[in-house]
């Protein structure tokens, strides 16, 4: 089966959306179908159809690389014309995955955000206009969180979760129960100022305490706060490796959590806000604390830390829990839905 994989975000950025797309198409491969990833800036080379270039964006509380130009439509229909399926990713997203929709051809769309209050509404205001605009299609979406936010569409949604590659991330390295890792954007909706303003809290409490942030952006030098910056995908599994515990202080907009997932295949124990994302990714094996909130966020960081049999219970919680999330498990999953999608069309 030939698979065309959309994403309408620039796949030279990372990002969660983007890591699925490359992920999905490369465990395709693996497995024997003719897949490739379409979207801007995907390059050249066997699995990749190049969309064209993209710019920044408002999109979903956040900024992401969009293409805006006619020609990423122009690019994107003869990228697909030879497919046998078609899996658009967030296809309300301009301008590729538009130009994926209503092809005459099988096509799953998957939803992945937890859209602003005001996509929500349009959803709900504006269904007669958004459910025809998706044509027929098969819809998944990658969490609960996901669906909800798309039910007011009148759609039939699959939940199918996000995945990760579990194995990669389990390393033969040393562990430092007292070294605590972030990894994500500068970025308000990551809450990295967060975890920032409450380190010194922690500190006071666990003076050996080591805190390696992952990501680009500011470094205020604060005792005991590593700044790694952007760093490769075999740095960053090392990092996690060789890390105690992981914190994800994210604020909101998250409907999945793949860096908590992330954390938990590392083998970390895991300090989370509680987004309903989040506690239903960590399923009862990490520890939440209110959103937003510095000083439980420390009180929650401190108490692992400073606590080796909570810290080693909650992380063999984690690396259990965290196998449903592996590609093994997620793939046969979505390669019966194109089955199932394709002979429902009479392919």
């Amino acid at each position: 089966m030939r698979v065309a994989v959309i994403s309408p975000y620039a796949l030279d950025i990372p990002g969660g959306v983007q890591q699925q797309v490359l992920g999905l198409v490369e465990h395709l491969r693996r497995q024997g179908q003719e897949a490739i990833a379409v979207g801007p800036a995907a390059g050249s080379g066997a699995g990749r159809a190049d969309a064209g270039r993209s710019l920044m964006f408002p999109v979903n509380r956040s900024r992401a690389p969009i293409a805006v130009s006619p020609m990423a439509v122009r690019r994107v229909r003869a990228a697909v014309a030879g497919a046998d399926l078609i899996h658009v990713h967030e296809p309300m997203v301009p301008l590729v995955g538009w130009a994926a929709l209503r092809t005459g051809r099988p096509t799953v769309v998957t939803f992945h955000a937890d859209p602003s209050p005001m996509f929500r509404a349009a959803y709900r205001w504006g269904r007669g206009l958004v459910r025809p605009f998706l044509g027929d299609v098969v819809s998944t979406a990658v969490s609960r969180t996901a669906r909800r936010a798309v039910e007011p569409l009148g759609l039939d949604v699959l939940e199918i979760p996000n995945a990760v590659d579990v194995p990669s991330f389990r390393l033969e390295t040393p562990r430092d129960p007292r070294r605590l890792a972030f990894v994500g954007r500068p970025d308000p909706r990551k809450g990295r100022d967060l975890l920032l303003s409450a380190w010194p809290a922690v500190r006071s409490e666990v003076p050996d305490a080591r805190l390696v942030v992952v990501g680009g952006g500011e470094s205020p030098p604060i005792e005991g706060v590593e700044y790694l910056g952007r760093v490769s995908e075999t740095e960053k599994r090392a990092v996690l490796a060789g890390s105690g515990v992981f914190c994800a202080p994210n604020r909101g907009g998250e409907s999945f959590g793949i860096t908590v997932a992330e954390g938990m295949a590392a083998g970390c124990a895991v300090v989370a806000s509680d987004l309903t994302a989040f506690e239903d990714v960590l399923g009862g094996t990490g520890l939440l604390f209110r959103n937003g909130d510095p000083a439980g966020l420390a009180g929650a960081l401190t108490a692992v830390l400073a606590d080796p049999g909570l810290r080693e219970r909650m992380a063999r919680g984690s690396s259990a829990r965290v196998e449903r999330y592996d590609w093994g498990r997620v793939i046969p999953r979505y390669a019966e839905l194109y089955r199932q999608a394709t002979r429902a069309s009479g392919g």
